[in-house]
């Protein structure tokens, strides 16, 4: 008889268990320190910097070593799940494009390949809108919902073709 595998984050909505502290607090820690660096390097990041930046960074390894795609895919939604929450609650702004860099500074140093893509959309009452995101073996690590932007800046089209209009 199989069980059902418990996720490894709280469910939408849900606060979290006494059981989710210790990764939690840990996550939390490290993802503090990766939006701390991920700001500091924002200040001097250019636009033309974000694809140098994939292949340098994003280009590091497959999967998280010694981890089944299970565990990676664990290790990816509890990212998912700290980095925004600790954003919400820094002083500083810390948007989309911050949040991305400390994902993809997170999993490179767990050996993780990702990439930041950039999005654009135009919404039926003409504001402008632009939105980027970070995707690791094919799953969007931040960024939430993609569905509405038109990719512009991306090298794996496979992985962004989920949030491209047609």
């Amino acid at each position: 008889m199989e069980t059902a595998q418990s996720s490894p984050v709280p469910a939408k909505g849900q606060k979290p268990s006494l059981t989710d502290i210790v990764w939690l607090a840990s996550y939390s820690a490290r993802g503090l320190s990766e939006l701390v660096r991920a700001r500091l390097i924002f200040q001097k990041l250019k636009a033309s910097d974000i694809p140098v930046r994939n292949h340098v960074v994003g280009k590091v390894g497959s999967q998280i070593a010694d981890q089944s795609r299970e565990e990676h895919s664990a290790t990816l939604a509890r990212i998912r799940y700290v980095i925004p929450r600790l954003s919400d609650r820094l002083p500083w702004r810390s948007d989309c494009l911050i949040q991305a860099i400390a994902a993809q500074n997170w999993l490179a140093a767990l050996g993780a390949q990702s990439e930041i893509q950039i999005g654009v959309e135009k919404p039926e009452d003409g504001q402008f809108g632009a939105h980027a995101w970070l995707v690791s073996g094919g799953e969007i690590v931040t960024g939430g919902d993609i569905a509405q932007y038109d990719v512009i800046l991306s090298e794996s089209r496979l992985s962004s073709d989920s949030g491209t209009k047609s």
